[in-house]
């Protein structure tokens, strides 16, 4: 009885604070849920009054929501009333040990304000057949009641099962965790409750299993396994493809939905058994199992010697054994450690986080202007300048602050990843540990779905290219699991994303060897090892010795490139044959603004990011060199690059035409490097991003715009795009 007291009290307190006119789907969801598990602890205990006000409540909650009850005021008040009613039951029930208590004036009350009848089957008498047109309504393709509603469903039950795959790894990883159960417990507990009211019962019904099923691990009646860990994320993906076939026509919706499968699939749910692997070693030691890094048998002596007198943690034995190195066990801890924070949020419409955004920048341009007028004059007011000054601390923290509004952990990206390699693992035969190292880092919202997919290639690519089968590793003299990482750290203003393995490693002979075939190069003779790794990213260029239903085909890292050019990113490989490849992503901060230095030509300026300067110099005139059918070329510290005036390029008349009288700053632009000529350097700024408009923006060589502090416009180059116009 305590559980349903606990639930009345959780009600009570949330439903005083509650407006009945702002009930949407996800509020009205919660309340149904916490009455569902009343109703279910009804039943149990064989409360009946207790269990007919439950159900007769949610009818209240329904109309509501529907909007289809005249007088809300007093179906709060009738609502309230039933949960005092229930309190009462419960209490009498405390002092004499019976369920007494006249339910029938307020179940009649419901019944009038509802136009629905109260249950019966706690009466005694048998259950009312079904009206036709309910029996119909639940097919589970009944229409919607109103659309906005089916769209906050949709919403929020997206989210829930990124909820449900972000953790239900976590359960894999720490089975005798029941924090990380419950994590995946309460979102199907959630979009049941929410399905059913909405009579989307086919998903409310495979909800149901799951969360029955869930349900056995958290009263130890079922192990976590790796045939339950299967069927979850397969329901997780059913329940998304189900969710997903909502957004269609009605008949569409009908027509699709009957083609998911999910008989078999409830069969397998419910078919699951406790079998032998119940995950019942300690912690430390089921995650380096895990991890490859030891063996069952390694871990079983490991634990008998722990247990020896004088007691030491299993941890200890290992390093001292030379059976785990420190680094693994305090991997191993890390993941041991890690909880879920509950944390206080509020769901805001992306389109005002941006337009507040804007706003912020809008206010750093006009605190800079502001800034400019006052810069050289000579007597200025004190008080001003002092008032001048804390608007710019002002304006600077509110910049940042509002800077990190558009900032998420990647923690959920990474969790997808992981989802990828234990399904391709699984489908490839290989045996795979992926170590995730800086989840909380974060990352700017608006790049989350862009690095989503180059990551998505890059592992697939390293799981299939490079991690080798447990037979070849072993006979390679590795541990028959390969390991995966992925890494994510903040450095110099960018982000950094690393993605290793400790596979076969790039093989340069046969990189340099279809790059010849291919056209792409004339001869490797003097290629560095980088400019070689860069030639994977040409279109076409795949070393795969076969083509698979993975990676082979020679555009995934073309694909990649381009992705990654796009965000302003850069790639860096560093690999070595025969024990793996390291990929390493930098990305700018944030998408809005740009660590840039703003340069001269002409009358104009221009803003070249600081993420792809590598050298600015004046360079003396024996650098210089014209070569017939090849341009100009700048010798840069005994390298070679080409030059880029860019006032030919943008029609503009320059202040000096002589490479060694101007400025050449040495850029990145994808896989090369190019020297721009520039009359002079004003200076670092950040610069808030504006866009061109439509017309505009596929204007080779320029990503954006910019409104310098004396109000005047200053161009974003983008070096890859001038490079494409200087050739053309």
């Amino acid at each position: 009885m305590d559980q349903i007291v606990a639930l009345l009290n959780d009600i009570t307190s949330d439903f005083l604070f509650l407006n009945p006119d702002d009930v949407d789907v996800p509020t009205a969801g919660k309340f149904m849920n916490k009455l569902d598990a009343i109703t279910k602890e009804a039943e149990q205990a064989k409360a009946a009054p207790v269990k007919a006000i439950a159900v007769s409540l949610n009818n209240i909650l329904e109309k509501i929501v529907l909007d289809k009850l005249e007088d809300k005021p007093r179906a709060l008040q009738i609502f309230t009333r039933g949960i005092s009613v229930m309190q009462e039951i419960l209490d009498h029930q405390r002092n004499s040990g019976t369920f007494a208590g006249d339910i029938t004036d307020v179940l009649a009350e419901i019944a009038a304000v509802t136009g629905i009848s109260p249950p019966v089957e706690e009466a005694g008498a048998p259950p009312q057949p079904e009206p036709a047109a309910a029996a119909e309504e639940k097919t589970g393709l009944a229409e919607i009641p109103d659309e906005a509603l089916l769209k906050d469903f949709i919403t929020e039950a997206l989210e829930y099962i990124d909820e449900i795959e972000l953790n239900v790894l976590n359960m894999e990883q720490n089975p005798e965790d029941k924090e990380y159960v419950n994590a995946v417990f309460r979102p199907f507990h959630s979009i049941k409750g929410v399905a059913g009211f909405l009579n989307l019962t086919d998903i409310r019904d495979l909800a149901h299993n799951l969360e029955n099923l869930l349900d056995r691990v958290r009263n130890d009646e079922q192990a976590v396994t790796r045939a339950l860990i299967d069927v979850v994320l397969d329901g997780a993906d059913t329940l998304k493809t189900m969710i997903g076939l909502l957004t269609k026509p009605a008949e569409v919706r009908k027509r699709e939905l009957a083609r998911v499968n999910v008989t078999d699939l409830v069969r397998r749910i419910k078919g699951v058994d406790s079998g032998a692997d119940a995950g019942q070693v300690k912690k430390i030691g089921e995650i380096l199992v895990q991890d490859g890094v030891i063996n069952e048998e390694v871990l079983n002596e490991g634990l008998e010697k722990a247990k020896t007198p004088p007691e030491r943690k299993l941890g200890e034995v290992l390093i001292n054994d030379g059976k785990a190195t420190p680094k693994q066990v305090a991997q191993a801890l890390r993941k041991q450690e890690e909880t879920t924070a509950d944390k206080t949020t509020v769901r805001v419409d992306v389109r005002k986080l941006d337009d507040l955004i804007d706003m912020v920048g809008e206010l750093v341009i006009t605190h800079s202007m502001i800034q400019q007028n006052f810069t050289g004059q000579g007597q200025v007011d004190r008080n001003l300048m002092r008032s001048i000054a804390q608007l710019t601390n002002i304006t600077s923290g509110l910049q940042q602050t509002s800077m990190s509004l558009r900032m998420v952990p990647i923690k959920q990206t990474f969790q997808r990843m992981s989802r990828l390699v234990r399904d391709l693992a699984k489908n490839s035969g290989k045996l795979v540990a992926i170590e995730l190292q800086g989840e909380e880092t974060e990352i700017d919202r608006n790049m989350v779905d862009e690095i989503y997919n180059p990551m998505v290639h890059m592992v697939r690519n390293s799981l299939d290219h490079g991690l080798e089968r447990p037979d070849e590793r072993i006979g390679l003299g590795k541990p028959e699991k390969g390991t995966l990482s992925l890494k994510a750290y903040h450095r110099g203003g960018c982000i950094m994303i690393e993605i290793s393995d400790d596979g076969r490693g790039l093989n340069r002979e046969r990189i340099l060897a279809k790059a010849i075939q291919n056209g792409v190069i004339q001869s490797g003779d003097g290629m560095t090892d980088q400019e070689v790794w860069r030639l994977i990213f040409h279109p076409g260029l795949s070393t795969a010795e076969k083509v698979t239903d993975i990676s082979g085909r020679g555009v995934g890292m073309d694909i990649v490139r381009c992705a990654v050019e796009k965000l302003r990113g850069k790639i860096d490989i560093e690999s070595t044959n025969g024990q793996g490849t390291t990929f390493v992503l930098r990305f700018p901060l944030t998408m809005a603004i740009i660590d840039g230095m703003i340069v001269k030509v002409g009358p104009e300026r221009f803003i070249l990011p600081i993420t792809a300067i590598r050298q600015v110099m004046r360079p003396v005139e024996a650098a210089y060199t014209s070569i017939a059918g090849r341009g100009e070329v700048m010798n840069v510290m005994g390298h070679l690059f080409p030059l880029v005036r860019l006032y030919e390029l943008f029609g503009i008349e320059p202040e000096r035409r002589n490479p060694w009288e101007a400025i050449v700053v040495v850029v990145d632009g994808g896989d090369r490097a190019k020297c721009l000529l520039v009359d002079q350097i004003i200076g670092k700024a950040e610069v808030v991003i504006k866009g061109l408009g439509e017309g505009l923006k596929e204007l080779k060589g320029i990503s954006g715009g910019a409104i310098l502090g004396d109000g005047q416009i200053g161009l974003i180059l983008d070096p890859d795009g001038l490079f494409e116009l200087s050739e053309a």
